[in-house]
C-alpha cells in the first residue's frame, strides 16, 4: 500500500514533502537566534570599542546620567538589556542602526540607545532582533 502512495506521490511530491520539512526546520532554528528583551554580553561578539549609553539614538543629546561607558573588549564582562533596533545617528559612517536597551551589567533603568556597530558591528540586528 506504501507502494502505491509512493507511486501517486511521485519524485516531485516527494522532493516537495522534504523541501517544507527542510523549510520548517531552517525556521525554527532561525527563530532562536537573536533573543529581544534579554541581557546580551558585549563579550559574544567583541570589537574593541567604546559603547555609550545615551538617551536619544544619536550621540549629540547627550548620554544617561551616571552609566558609565561599556566596553566591547575581548575578556570584559559588560552586559546590556536586549530590547529592539532602531534608526538613528550614523557615525562615522557605520551605519544607523541602534539598539534600545533597558539597562546595563544587570542594573535596569528606562529606556535608553547605545550603537549597534560598536557593540556588536551588527550582528543582533542581522540575526533576528526585532525592530522597535
Amino acid at each position: 500500500m506504501i507502494k502505491n502512495v509512493m507511486k501517486r506521490i511521485g519524485r516531485r511530491g516527494a522532493t516537495a514533502a522534504v523541501v517544507l520539512a527542510m523549510a520548517a526546520g531552517a525556521v525554527g532554528v532561525s527563530a532562536g537566534s537573536a533573543s529581544a528583551d534579554d541581557w546580551y554580553s558585549l563579550n559574544a561578539h567583541p570589537n574593541n570599542f567604546h559603547v555609550g549609553v545615551y538617551q536619544y539614538p544619536n550621540s549629540y543629546q547627550g548620554k544617561v546620567a551616571g552609566v558609565a561607558d561599556l566596553s566591547s573588549f575581548p575578556g570584559t564582562g559588560d552586559v546590556i538589556y536586549l530590547e529592539c533596533w532602531t534608526r538613528g545617528e550614523n557615525i562615522s559612517a557605520h551605519g544607523n542602526v541602534w539598539y534600545r536597551i533597558g539597562g546595563t551589567n544587570y542594573r535596569t533603568f528606562p529606556d535608553a540607545y547605545v550603537y549597534g556597530a560598536f557593540v556588536d558591528r551588527y550582528w543582533n540586528f542581522h540575526n533576528g532582533l526585532r525592530p522597535c
